[in-house]
C-alpha cells in the first residue's frame, strides 16, 4: 500500500480535530466519510486483505503517542469482554464481514475506576462493511466477530498500549486495569 495514501489520510483525520474536541460529528461522521475514501482509493482493499492480522497491524502513528490507525481482523469466531480506551477515544471502521458491537452502562462503582463494576447492555448494532462506530472516552463496549471472516479499521486518539483502560467481566461484575505503561 502506498503510505502516501495512509499519510494523507491520517493528516485528513487529524485536521478535523485541530479546531474542534472529538466527537460523534466530526470524528464519527467526517472521520467515517474519510476512510470510505481511503477504502477506495485504487489497491488499498486488495493491500489491506494481504496484511497479516494475527495481530493488530499499525498502518499509522508512532508507538507511545498520538493518533494511532490500525487494521484489526478475526479469521476465527471471537468474542470480547467489555472494555473501554481510558481517556482516548476511538473510531471502529468496518472494512469487511461484520462486528457486532455492544455499549454498557455501568451501574455500580465509579466510572473510569477499577473495582466493582456491574454493566447493563445499552445497545448492540452490527457494525457492516463501509460503517462506523465512535465511542468517547470512557465509553464500555465489547465486539464480537459470530461469523469471520472481518477486517476493520480502528483510529484512536492515542496508542492504546500506554493508556490506563478497564476491562470488565460481568460475571464477577468487576472492572480491572488492563494496561499500564509509564
Amino acid at each position: 500500500m502506498n503510505q502516501q495514501i495512509v499519510d494523507q489520510l491520517a493528516k485528513d483525520i487529524l485536521s478535523l480535530i485541530e479546531a474542534e474536541a472529538p466527537s460523534p460529528e466530526n470524528i464519527g461522521i467526517r472521520g467515517t466519510e474519510l476512510i470510505q475514501e481511503f477504502i477506495r482509493k485504487p489497491g488499498v482493499g486488495d493491500s489491506l486483505a494481504k496484511l497479516d492480522i494475527r495481530k493488530k497491524v499499525r498502518l499509522w502513528g508512532s508507538q507511545g503517542s498520538g493518533m494511532q490507525i490500525l487494521l484489526h481482523g478475526a479469521d476465527t469466531p471471537k468474542r470480547g469482554s467489555p472494555h473501554d480506551h481510558g481517556q482516548s477515544w476511538a473510531l471502529y471502521f468496518q472494512v469487511s464481514g461484520a462486528t457486532e458491537m455492544s455499549t454498557y452502562k455501568r451501574i455500580s462503582g465509579a466510572p473510569g475506576r477499577p473495582g466493582q463494576a456491574a454493566l447493563e447492555k445499552t445497545d448492540q448494532t452490527d457494525l457492516t462493511p463501509g460503517n462506523a462506530m465512535f465511542f468517547g472516552p470512557l465509553v464500555i463496549h465489547s465486539t464480537q466477530h459470530s461469523a469471520p471472516p472481518a477486517r476493520w479499521i480502528r483510529v484512536t486518539g492515542t496508542d492504546l498500549d500506554y493508556v490506563e483502560r478497564l476491562r470488565f467481566s460481568i460475571e464477577r461484575q468487576e472492572a480491572v486495569i488492563e494496561k499500564r505503561y509509564r
